[in-house]
C-alpha cells in the first residue's frame, strides 16, 4: 500500500529544523544589528569631533564635546548669554551643536580629564580617547591624536 502526504512525525521533524534555523537566523540578525549600532555610534562622535573643530576655528574660539550618562553634548564654549567662556560647562546662551543619546546597552568612556574634550581654534587639542562598549563585549575605540585627527580602532 502507497501512503500519499506526510505522517505527522515527518511534519514535526520538518517543523523543528525550521524553528532550528530560524533560531540561528534571529541570533545572527540581532548580533548585526548591534554591531550596526556601536559602529553608528563611533562613526557620529569621529564627525562630531571633526564638525566641531571646524566650529572652532570659525568661531576663533572653543568648541566642547561633553560625556554624560546616556548622552553625549557638542556645544560653542564662548560665553554668550552671561556663560563663562572656556569653563568647559555649558551655560547661558551658549550654542549647543548636537547632542546624541547613547543606546543603555552601549557604555561611553573616556580618558580626558572630566569626560569632556575641548577642541580649540588652533587645532591643537590633547590627545585621547573615547571608548564605545557593548554589553556583548564588543569595543571600538575613537583615538584623538594632538592635531585633533580621529581614527577608529575595533577590538573584541
Amino acid at each position: 500500500m502507497i501512503s500519499k502526504g506526510f505522517t505527522l512525525y515527518e511534519l514535526m521533524v520538518v517543523l523543528a529544523i525550521l524553528a532550528i534555523i530560524a533560531t540561528i537566523g534571529t541570533v545572527s540578525l540581532l548580533g548585526a544589528r548591534e554591531r550596526s549600532r556601536l559602529s553608528g555610534l563611533a562613526n557620529t562622535i569621529k564627525s562630531d569631533i571633526n564638525r566641531g573643530k571646524i566650529i572652532a576655528a570659525r568661531n576663533k574660539g572653543y568648541v566642547v564635546l561633553q560625556v554624560s550618562e546616556g548622552y553625549y553634548d557638542l556645544f560653542v564654549d564662548n560665553g554668550a548669554g552671561g556663560a563663562t567662556a572656556g569653563n568647559w560647562q555649558r551655560e547661558g546662551g551658549e550654542v549647543r551643536i548636537s547632542r546624541r543619546e547613547i543606546a543603555p546597552s552601549i557604555a561611553l568612556t573616556t580618558n580626558f580629564p572630566g569626560d569632556h574634550l575641548r577642541l580649540r581654534s588652533s587645532g591643537r587639542i590633547r590627545p585621547g580617547t573615547f571608548t564605545l562598549a557593548h554589553r556583548s563585549g564588543r569595543r571600538i575605540k575613537v583615538v584623538i591624536n594632538a592635531v585633533g585627527r580621529a581614527r577608529l580602532e575595533l577590538s573584541g
